[in-house]
């Protein structure tokens, strides 16, 4: 039996408008943007459809597969990566129009240094007159160059009217999900197409935007959020935490609709430095365990703002715990750096196959030729045993080489480098056994769910740091967030008297403000570990 939607999905799925969604954790985003498929394509004639984007080929496979089950036929719709519509319905369609030919064309994900094309290598600095005359020759000879797609995209919508109607003539909605990570290409064709008169829809995650040491800000996202031509709408009901979980992490955006009378959030009290709090955790875990019905110590996390911190925890705990460090690969949110932190935890997960890891990246059937190659890679890295794994390192990055052509650095490189050289860093993607605690960063956790959560280091100067700027204080507050929504059960702020610093003095502390924003007190319970 199908699920019917909540109010708030039922809103989102009924309007007509061009729509901008902020999608909370554990929301069901992707339930809504199916049913609002659901909803628009019966209405459609057969020959037109929407364009369903997707940042990755297992999401755009997932919802695909989705909105076939509930819709037995989905007419003229594309389900793609932005790439994939760039390329399939207008370069290559169009670029006859600007080039006087039509091509066999070939995706050129590597281009020739010693080429005439070797200055598109740099891809710094505004898109100008010479680049786009190299892209246009590039096109008469039958090349499309990946990493400019969507220049290229961009400059056939302005140039080629041809090609607006085709897109107005064949689909009527656009959908966009993951938009935060959208760039000023994206965001630049998703509002032309919308302003040639299809409906946009755009849904992301802010609150989880906690990479910003990386500029990357949601700053697209938000902008549709303040246009008169979108209607704003929250998914903020949290179905993977409990509720009064759910609406405590809320308050803190302004968001929370109730006061919940089983509050599941609380601000502990103890005497003494991050040693004592060790120490009460030791003292409580298995009452907790017991009140929650949590059987396995690995359902339990300790979540703290820094590696100094979880050292300090790791030398006080006793009760048996696994330590996660945050490696240079964890605070290294490029598409490599991402795709290498999935590969190394996969790897260690005894769940994922090698074939399950290709069918993920590419389809089989859609792209045979970088599937099997991908395949290759992944039976090779997967296959390997702990004592040989860094010979993979040339394996993992020829991976990564195509599935984002071009988007390496050496930073990147060197370290991934550094991770698989050093045995502890590399045991930090493996996980907890049943019987350990797992002890890590909050930035290391962004992702992931426990039963149980002890959240640290929520002191004044240190979440936030008050001498950072206004960005820096959003992204420690983001941060808090992502803290407090990895609990499905129960979190426990845990608040000593005393910490330390990075120098490792002791200091007196206190809360942090953000404990202290209005509304919060109400939404949890305060107690003291004597």
């Amino acid at each position: 039996m199908m699920k019917a939607p909540t109010d708030e999905q039922k809103r989102i799925i009924d309007c007509i408008t061009n729509i901008v969604v902020t999608a909370g954790p554990g929301s069901g985003k992707t339930y809504t943007i199916v049913e609002k498929i659901a909803k628009i394509i019966p209405g459609l004639p057969d020959y037109r459809g929407v364009i369903a984007i997707s940042f990755t080929n297992k999401a755009s496979d997932e919802l695909k597969n989705r909105c076939k089950q509930r819709c037995s036929d989905t007419k003229k719709s594309f389900f793609g990566t932005i790439d994939k519509f760039y390329i399939s319905q207008i370069i290559i369609p169009f670029s006859c129009h600007v080039t006087g030919m039509q091509p066999e064309y070939k995706i050129i994900d590597d281009i020739d240094k010693e080429s005439k094309y070797a200055s598109l290598l740099n891809n710094e600095g505004e898109m100008n007159s010479s680049k786009y005359e190299l892209i246009i020759s590039g096109l008469r000879e039958g090349m499309i160059f990946l990493k400019y797609t969507g220049e290229t995209a961009l400059y056939l919508l302005k140039n080629v009217p041809e090609t607006i109607q085709y897109i107005k003539a064949k689909f009527s909605y656009i959908i966009i999900d993951e938009y935060q990570d959208c760039g000023s290409i994206q965001n630049e064709i998703f509002l032309k197409l919308i302003e040639s008169g299809l409906h946009g829809i755009a849904v992301g995650d802010i609150h989880q935007a906690i990479y910003g040491f990386n500029g990357r800000f949601p700053k697209y996202l938000i902008a549709l959020i303040g246009r008169k031509d979108f209607t704003h709408f929250e998914l903020n009901k949290n179905h993977r935490c409990h509720p009064s979980i759910s609406e405590y992490s809320l308050c803190l955006f302004n968001a929370s609709k109730q006061i919940p009378t089983d509050k599941r959030v609380y601000l502990v009290s103890i005497t003494g430095d991050e040693g004592q709090i060790a120490a009460k955790i030791d003292q409580y875990i298995d009452a907790i365990k017991r009140k929650y019905d949590v059987v396995n110590n690995n359902q339990v996390a300790i979540l703290c703002r820094s590696n100094n911190t979880v050292s300090r925890m790791n030398m006080s705990l006793n009760t048996k715990h696994k330590v996660f460090r945050e490696t240079v690969l964890d605070r290294d949110n490029s598409q490599w750096g991402r795709l290498f932190c999935d590969l190394l935890t996969s790897y260690f997960d005894k769940s994922v196959f090698s074939v399950d890891y290709a069918e993920k990246i590419f389809s089989k059937e859609d792209d045979p030729k970088k599937y099997r190659s991908a395949l290759y890679l992944c039976q090779s890295i997967f296959s390997s045993t702990k004592d040989t794994f860094k010979n993979n390192e040339n394996k993992m990055i020829n991976l990564a080489e195509l599935i984002y052509p071009h988007k390496g650095t050496d930073l990147t490189k060197h370290n991934l480098h550094q991770v698989i050289c050093d045995s502890s860093m590399l045991a930090s993607y493996a996980p907890a056994c049943d019987d350990e605690l797992n002890l890590m960063t909050l930035h290391k956790s962004k992702g992931l769910e426990f039963n149980i959560v002890f959240h640290m280091d929520m002191y004044k100067w240190v979440i936030p740091n008050e001498h950072g700027n206004d960005d820096d204080k959003q992204q420690d507050l983001n941060l808090h967030f992502v803290g407090i929504t990895r609990a499905k059960d129960v979190c426990y702020i845990m608040n000593g008297t005393i910490r330390h610093n990075k120098k490792n003095v002791r200091l007196s502390c206190e809360p942090s403000p953000f404990l202290q924003m209005t509304g919060l007190k109400e939404r949890r319970r305060d107690v003291e570990w004597k």
